[in-house]
C-alpha cells in the first residue's frame, strides 16, 4: 500500500487530494494546523491526521518523528499548505506576515523534505515530492507581492531538492491557475480572471490530481514545474 503525506489537508485542494488518495486505497498522513469537520468526516483506518503548528519547529519535529517511527517508506509528499492574502491587509504587521509566509511556503517544505528524505529515497523506485506553487511565481500579482515571492522561492527549492535527491527521489512542482474561486471573490474579480484565461471557467481540483498522477507515472520527470492554469499564465491580449 502506498503512503502519502499531504500538508494543508483540512480544506479545498488538500482535502480533495486526501479523499482522492484514500479512495485509491492509499494510506494518507494528513498534516493540518487545525482540524475541520470535512477532514474528520473522512476518518478511516487509512487516514492519520497530525495536527501540526507550521510556525513551531518543535511541532514540525514531532510530526516528522511520528511519521518516521510508524513508517519505513513513503511514496509521495504533497506540499499544499498555503497562505494567500493581499499585502494591503498587512500594512501594520508586514514583517510578521512575511515571516508567516516564509514558514508555510518555504521552511515547512524544506524541513519535511529533509526529515522524510530517508523514507522517500529509493533508486529502483524513486519516491516523489510535489510542491504546489502558483503561476504568480513567474508573473507576480502586485497585490500579492509577498505571497508571490515566497511561492517563487518554493519553485526554486523544487530545483534544489531535485538536484540534491537524485536519483532516489523525484521532486517537481505544480503551478495552478484559477481552479475554484474563494467565497470572498467578488463577481467582477471572477469575471476579470476568466477573461484573462484561455480556457475560461472553474476547473475544480481534478486537474491537479491528474497532474500529480502524471508525475507519479512518468519516471523521467524531475526538477520540473507544470502549469495547470487553463492558459492564464499567457493570458489574452
Amino acid at each position: 500500500m502506498n503512503t502519502v503525506v499531504i500538508t494543508g489537508a483540512s480544506r479545498r485542494l488538500g482535502l480533495y487530494l486526501t479523499q482522492a488518495f484514500l479512495e485509491q486505497g492509499c494510506k494518507v498522513i494528513a498534516l493540518t494546523r487545525k482540524a475541520s469537520a470535512e477532514l474528520d468526516a473522512l476518518a478511516c483506518e487509512n487516514l492519520q491526521i497530525l495536527l501540526t503548528d507550521y510556525r513551531c519547529e518543535t511541532s514540525l519535529a514531532a510530526a516528522a518523528d511520528c511519521i518516521r517511527k510508524q513508517y519505513e517508506t513513503l511514496s509521495l509528499v504533497v506540499h499544499n499548505a498555503s497562505l494567500f492574502e493581499k499585502d494591503a491587509a498587512h500594512k501594520d504587521d508586514l514583517c510578521a506576515f512575511y515571516d508567516e509566509l516564509y514558514r508555510v511556503h518555504m521552511r515547512l517544505p524544506a524541513y519535511l523534505n529533509e526529515a522524510l528524505q530517508p523514507l522517500l529515497y529509493n533508486e529502483a523506485h524513486p519516491g516523489c515530492i510535489v510542491h504546489i506553487t502558483d503561476i504568480y511565481a513567474d508573473n507576480p500579482n502586485r497585490e500579492f507581492g509577498l505571497y508571490c515571492s515566497t511561492k517563487a522561492a518554493l519553485d526554486n527549492l523544487t530545483k534544489t531538492f531535485a538536484k540534491k535527491y537524485a536519483p532516489g527521489i523525484r521532486v517537481n512542482s505544480i503551478a495552478p491557475g484559477p481552479l475554484m474561486f474563494l467565497p470572498s471573490h467578488k463577481e467582477d474579480e471572477k469575471k476579470a480572471v476568466l477573461e484573462q484565461t484561455l480556457l475560461p471557467g472553474e476547473s475544480g481540483f481534478e486537474p491537479i490530481l491528474q497532474g500529480i498522477r502524471f508525475i507519479l507515472d512518468n519516471q523521467f520527470v524531475t526538477g520540473s514545474s507544470i502549469k495547470i492554469d487553463g492558459g492564464r499564465s499567457i493570458g489574452k491580449i
